[in-house]
C-alpha cells in the first residue's frame, strides 16, 4: 500500500503589542476580542477529530497580552464599553457610532437583526439604551458561534436589545475570562499529541532586517533601502532566545520548531535558529523556488520538489524546512470565504490528493498548509466552523491523507535534499519590501537605527538604563508596525499604530536621560498619506489590512463615475493566465442585487462600463457595487473582501465623481 500523502496544517496565532507604552494599557482591543472568537476554538474544534493532527505557532507576544487581559489590564475599547450609557460624554458617543460597528458587516452584523437595526439607524439621535445596546452587541458580534449556548451568550441573544448595564458587564466579564483560558485550551489539546505548539521570534520582528537591513539587496540590487543601514544580530539572537525561554516556561516544553515572523529568512536569520536549538523552521515556496534555481540554475520538477521537506546547512547547524503550498494556503485565507463550506472542504482535499500525485517517484509527499489562524474567519459563514468541521470531517476519514504536526511529518518523510544556500524571502514577497524599501519604512528604520546606537553608546556608561531602554526598542522592532507604514494595506487605525511605535523611541530615548529628537514629534508618514491611499483604487494584495493575499489574479480596481456610467477597470496579475470559463462579476446592491458579467479578457485589464441604475436617479446619489472573479461559475475572488465599493453620480455635465468604499 502506498504511503499516505502527509499534509502539515500549520495555524499561525499573533498580535502585536497593543500596549500603549504612556499609558500602560492597551489602546487597541484585538487581542482580546479575537480571544472570545478565534483562539480557544481554533484548538478546541479539533478534539471532535482525533486523527487529524495540525501545528499552531503561537507568538509570545500574543500570549502576553492574552495573560495581561486576563489578569485586568484594559484597552480604550473595553473601558468605553465598561462606562454606564448614561454618563458618556459627547466625545464618547462619537467614538461609539465610530469604532463599535468594526466588524465584517456581511458576516458578523447582517445574520444580527437588532445589530443591524442600529447600523441602519446611527445617524438618527439615540437615546442613552440605544447606546447600551450597542456597547453589548459590538462585543457580541465577536464571539464564537460555538459559545452561543453559555451564559450570559445564550440569553443575550435571545433578548436582542433593551440590555441593562449588569448584563453588559457579565458579557464582557465572560470576555475576559475567555483570554486567561486560552493557553489552558492548547496545553491540554498538545498533550494529547494532536496538536504542535510551535513559536516566533518574540516581538515578531523580520530577522534578516534585525542582523542587516541591506540583505534585501541580495535578491534585488536596486530597492531603496535605510542609510545608514540598521544591523543589530544580537537583537534578533535575543528575540528568538526570549521566545524559547517564554514558550518552555508557559508550556512546559522547548517548541521543536518555529514560523519566523512572516516566513522571513536569510541564511543569517536561520543561522541564528538553528544555533538556538529549533529543529525546523517553515517559509513560502516562493523561497524555496529562489532557492532551486540559485542551486541548480534553472527550477526542474515543479510542483514535486515543493511537497517535500529540505535540510538546510547554515552557520549555526543543520534545520530542516518545510515551504508552504501557497495556492492552497491563500485558497483557506481568501477564496473559500464565498463558497459553501462543503464544496470548498471538498476543493481542497482534491487539490491536495493533486499534489500529492505530483510528488517525485518514490518520494512520500508531503504538502504544507501554513497560514494566519485567526483573521480570515471573519469572512466566512458562522466563524469558518461549517468550513473546518466540513475539512476535518473529510480529514478525519480519508485514508489516503494523513494530517500531521511538521514534527510527526519530518518522522515519516524525513529531509533527504540539502540545500547550501537560503536567499532571502518571506511569505510575501523576496526582497521584503512590504516591511522595508518604501521612504516611510526606511524612514521608521532609520529612526529606530538611530534610538538602538543611543543605547549602545550608554551600555557602559549606564547599564542599567540602557537596558530598560532596549526593552522598548525590542517592542519597535515588531515586523507589524513597517507593515502599516507605506500604502500597501489600508487601515483606519494607521495614524495610532505610527504613534504606538514612535512612544517607544521616545520612551528608549527618556530611559537613556535624553531628549526625543523633534523628528519623533510628529508622524513618520508622509504629509500627503495621512489619508488613506487615493479613493476609487483599491489594490488586491495589502486590501485585507491585516491580512495579504499572495496568490490571485486580481492586481487592482480602478473604479469611478463617467457622466451615467459607472467605469470599472479591473488590473491583472501580470504573470495570471486566464483560464477558458472565467469572468469579472459586478453585483449592484439593491433588493434584489443585479449582476452584469462579461468574459475575463486575456491581457492585463478588463475594462467595465454599466449604466447607473434608475434607484440612483439624482446627481449626487451613491451606487454600491463589488467585483467577483469567477471561474465556471465559482467565485474565486471577491473585491473588496468585506463592505461595498461607492461611487456618487456626479451633476449633470460633470465628468468626474467622489468614490469611496464603505
Amino acid at each position: 500500500m502506498p504511503d499516505p500523502i502527509r499534509l502539515a496544517l500549520v495555524w499561525h496565532m499573533h498580535q502585536p503589542s497593543y500596549r500603549d507604552a504612556e499609558t500602560g494599557t492597551f489602546a487597541l482591543p484585538w487581542t482580546r476580542l479575537h480571544a472570545t472568537k478565534d483562539y480557544r476554538d481554533m484548538a478546541a474544534v479539533l478534539r471532535s477529530y482525533p486523527r487529524v493532527h495540525a501545528t499552531f505557532n503561537l507568538t509570545p507576544v500574543l500570549l502576553e497580552q492574552l495573560d495581561a487581559i486576563a489578569a485586568g489590564e484594559s484597552d480604550r475599547y473595553l473601558a468605553l464599553a465598561r462606562r454606564p450609557a448614561a454618563e458618556l460624554s459627547e466625545d464618547d458617543r462619537r467614538f461609539l457610532l465610530q469604532h463599535f460597528f468594526d466588524v465584517n458587516l456581511d458576516r458578523m452584523l447582517e445574520p444580527h437583526a437588532d445589530y443591524r437595526e442600529l447600523y441602519r439607524r446611527r445617524s438618527e439621535p439615540w437615546d442613552n439604551q440605544k447606546f447600551l445596546d450597542l456597547q453589548v452587541w459590538f462585543h457580541l458580534a465577536w464571539v464564537d458561534p460555538s459559545y452561543r449556548g453559555e451564559e450570559p451568550i445564550r440569553s443575550l441573544l435571545r433578548k436582542g436589545s433593551g440590555f441593562t448595564e449588569s448584563e453588559k458587564n457579565a458579557l464582557l466579564d465572560w470576555g475576559i475570562a475567555c483570554a486567561g483560558h486560552v493557553a489552558g485550551e492548547y496545553r491540554g489539546v498538545a498533550a494529547s499529541g494532536q496538536i504542535e505548539l510551535a513559536t516566533s521570534a518574540y516581538h515578531h520582528p523580520i530577522l534578516p532586517l534585525l542582523i542587516d537591513s541591506d540583505s534585501p539587496r541580495q535578491v534585488d540590487p536596486s530597492i531603496p533601502l535605510p542609510s545608514p543601514a540598521f544591523r543589530a544580530a544580537e537583537d534578533a539572537a535575543e528575540q528568538v532566545r526570549r521566545a524559547l525561554a517564554s514558550h518552555e516556561r508557559r508550556f512546559g516544553a522547548r517548541p521543536r520548531g518555529t514560523w519566523p515572523p512572516e516566513g522571513a529568512v536569510s541564511d543569517a536569520a536561520l543561522a541564528v535558529l538553528a544555533r538556538a536549538g529549533f529543529e525546523w523552521a517553515a517559509s513560502d515556496e516562493a523561497v524555496l523556488s529562489a532557492a532551486l534555481a540559485k542551486r541548480d540554475g534553472e527550477l526542474r520538477g515543479w510542483p514535486a520538489a515543493l511537497h517535500r521537506p529540505y535540510r538546510v546547512e547554515t552557520g549555526g547547524g543543520p534545520i530542516a524546512m518545510v515551504f508552504r503550498d501557497r495556492a492552497l494556503s491563500d485558497s483557506i485565507g481568501f477564496t473559500y470565504a464565498t463558497w459553501d463550506p462543503a464544496h470548498a472542504a471538498d476543493d481542497f482535499v482534491r487539490r491536495v490528493r493533486e499534489a500529492g500525485r505530483s510528488a517525485a517517484a518514490g518520494a512520500p509527499p508531503l504538502v504544507s498548509v501554513i497560514l494566519d489562524g485567526e483573521n480570515c474567519w471573519e469572512n466566512y459563514p458562522e466563524d469558518g466552523h461549517l468550513f473546518l468541521s466540513a475539512l476535518y470531517e473529510r480529514l478525519q476519514s480519508d485514508a489516503d491523507i494523513e494530517a500531521v504536526t511538521v514534527s510527526e511529518a519530518l518522522e515519516r518523510v524525513p529531509a533527504t535534499e540539502t540545500l547550501a544556500h537560503i536567499p532571502v524571502g518571506s511569505w510575501i514577497r523576496a526582497d521584503l519590501g512590504i516591511w522595508v524599501g518604501h521612504a516611510e519604512k526606511n524612514r521608521a528604520w532609520v529612526e529606530l537605527g538611530a534610538a538602538r546606537r543611543a543605547v549602545s553608546k550608554a551600555m557602559d556608561s549606564n547599564r542599567e538604563a540602557a537596558e530598560r531602554a532596549l526593552e522598548e526598542l525590542y517592542v519597535a522592532e515588531a515586523s507589524d508596525w513597517f507593515w502599516w507604514y507605506g500604502d500597501e494595506h489600508p487601515s483606519a487605525h494607521r495614524a495610532e499604530f505610527d504613534r504606538l511605535f514612535r512612544v517607544r523611541l521616545i520612551r528608549a530615548y527618556r530611559c537613556l536621560g535624553m531628549e526625543p529628537p523633534a523628528s519623533l514629534e510628529g508622524s513618520l508618514r508622509a504629509a500627503d498619506s495621512s489619508a488613506e491611499p487615493e479613493a476609487g483604487i483599491y489594490r488586491a494584495e495589502g486590501a485585507a489590512g491585516t491580512a495579504h493575499r499572495a496568490s490571485g489574479t486580481v492586481r487592482s480596481i480602478r473604479y469611478g463615475a463617467d457622466g451615467d456610467l459607472i467605469r470599472i477597470r479591473v488590473e491583472l496579475v501580470r504573470a495570471a493566465g486566464v483560464e477558458s470559463g472565467a469572468s469579472l462579476v459586478v453585483v449592484l446592491e439593491g433588493s434584489p442585487e443585479r449582476e452584469t458579467s462579461v468574459p475575463l479578457a486575456a491581457g492585463e485589464a478588463t475594462e467595465i462600463r454599466i449604466p447607473f441604475p434608475p434607484t440612483a436617479a439624482g446627481a449626487g446619489d451613491p451606487m454600491r457595487f463589488r467585483v467577483l472573479l469567477k471561474r465556471d461559475g465559482e467565485v474565486q475572488e471577491v473585491a473588496p473582501l468585506s463592505g461595498w465599493f461607492q461611487v456618487h453620480r456626479p451633476p449633470d455635465g460633470s465628468r468626474r465623481a467622489d468614490v469611496a468604499t464603505s
